[in-house]
């Protein structure tokens, strides 16, 4: 069972790593062009203007790096106690607002979400706000994409075997940055696959079984029968006032939602029908629906079940679907599939996965704490010759410089860069720090090259 869950955590940061360099490309013949392959099946060098025109630098991305999927994966599975509830204070109020400052391919709604969860009246089962989009006005309780979904491997696997638990804490975790039923049920539809793959044998897989036991009794599966309790009940009822539905109402029917997608799945499979007609089919393609919570959980159910002799070609197909979410995708192909094999499956040109031995020891830690087994670990940061750093404000940085970043500990700087803008006067601090838990992380912060003597750097 243990390699199971290596397995998964692996998979799927793989997965997020190969498909963050499709995921902003709009043909293969971009790849071909980019990487001289018409399919992406490695790790390759890249880059990615990040910014915006007049302020922004290009971010130079190491071969293998993933993006914010396993960043924020990681930070639940940091938030998950010995007995394998959530700390959600924990979660965000420090993890998520930390997060803010080494993001790294993140949307719009979940670093809004970050940001709004600083303010002293928000609590995790309180963080409703609104933010501006351009012209449009995007409300929380209209947050219907994956972010949450993407997020919550841990939960699953720290309590697998306890479907209430695992359902409870996903919604507890999700309403944390996400309000829409789709992105909610779409986590939990994700957890429930996760744990019930993880019961299965791959010599004994059929997927007509596996699509049957998760839409089952599906009402009663998706049931919030928690709700009641004053945790959520203060949520719901701030949710449903001065709104048109009720939240109940739409919960329900995106739970039919995911039952005719399900049923859509079984026949894609059985007919053999491509997985391009596919992923159309479930709204992949829409640019109103390719992030969507829903159906990119749902693309990753089928691409599991479809290749899952396959591990490889399975996450290779969702990385090179150009034109869908392919990280997140890939990131739930591999979750899932890896947590059917009991041996391990990483192919060697994918162990140079960025912090490899970090996700084992997070894979390790959940499989300790599904089986109860687990002491509280609390980290003891050394403070001597460190800087505590809450925000990077300064360019006070030298390489070998050590710090302290809370959640992650102590840090060492491993390489500087600085990138002037379009905008006069102004640039870029890159900062890769490498820290003792086994997480590598890239800062950056925009400065002022006269406030910080910065001049000597671009003459």
């Amino acid at each position: 069972m243990n390699n199971r869950f290596i397995n998964s955590i692996f998979l799927s940061a793989i997965g997020d790593a190969l498909g963050w360099i499709t995921e902003f490309e709009k043909t293969a013949e971009n790849i071909e062009k980019k990487y001289k392959t018409s399919t992406i099946t490695a790790f390759y060098d890249w880059e990615k203007y990040v910014g915006g025109r007049f302020n922004g630098y290009l971010d130079k991305i190491n071969a293998g790096s993933y993006s914010d999927d396993t960043q924020l994966l990681l930070s639940v599975a940091r938030s998950i106690k010995p007995d394998g509830s959530l700390d959600n204070y924990y979660f965000s109020k420090i993890e998520l607002p930390a997060w803010l400052l080494y993001a790294r391919g993140a949307g719009r709604t979940i670093k809004n979400a970050a940001r709004k969860i600083e303010r002293k009246s928000a609590q995790w089962n309180s963080n409703f706000f609104t933010y501006k989009a351009g012209n449009s006005t995007l409300d929380y309780k209209d947050s219907g994409a994956n972010g949450a979904a993407m997020r919550i491997l841990p939960i699953a696997l720290a309590n697998h075997k306890e479907d209430e638990k695992i359902k409870e804490q996903i919604f507890s975790n999700s309403i944390v940055t996400h309000g829409h039923p789709r992105a909610i049920a779409g986590a939990i539809l994700y957890g429930m696959a996760v744990n019930s793959i993880l019961k299965l044998e791959k010599n004994k897989f059929n997927y007509e079984e596996f699509l049957t036991e998760i839409g089952k009794n599906i009402e009663s599966k998706f049931e919030l029968s928690f709700l009641h309790k004053e945790k959520y009940l203060s949520w719901l009822n701030e949710w449903n006032k001065n709104s048109s539905s009720k939240f109940e109402d739409i919960y329900e029917k995106t739970v039919i939602e995911i039952l005719n997608y399900l049923r859509e799945t079984y026949k894609f499979l059985r007919d053999n029908k491509g997985t391009k007609d596919a992923l159309k089919s479930f709204g992949c393609y829409s640019p109103k629906t390719k992030g969507s919570g829903v159906s990119t959980v749902i693309a990753g159910i089928y691409l599991a079940c479809k290749f899952f002799d396959k591990p490889e070609k399975a996450i290779i197909s969702a990385v090179n679907s150009i034109g869908t979410d392919t990280d997140s995708i890939a990131a739930f192909t591999g979750g899932l599939i890896g947590a059917l094999y009991s041996e391990i499956i990483i192919p060697n040109k994918w162990t140079s996965i960025q912090d490899a031995a970090y996700l084992e020891k997070m894979a390790v830690n959940l499989y300790l704490i599904s089986c109860r087994e687990l002491k509280s670990e609390k980290p003891e940061f050394l403070l001597n010759n460190t800087i505590e750093v809450k925000e990077i404000d300064s360019d006070e940085y030298n390489l070998g410089d050590e710090f302290l970043f809370n959640p992650l500990g102590k840090g060492v700087v491993k390489n500087i860069d600085r990138q002037k803008t379009l905008t006069s006067g102004k640039y870029n601090l890159i900062l890769d720090v490498e820290f003792g838990i086994g997480q590598t992380c890239r800062f950056s912060k925009l400065l002022d090259i006269e406030k910080n003597d910065a001049v000597k750097y671009f003459e």
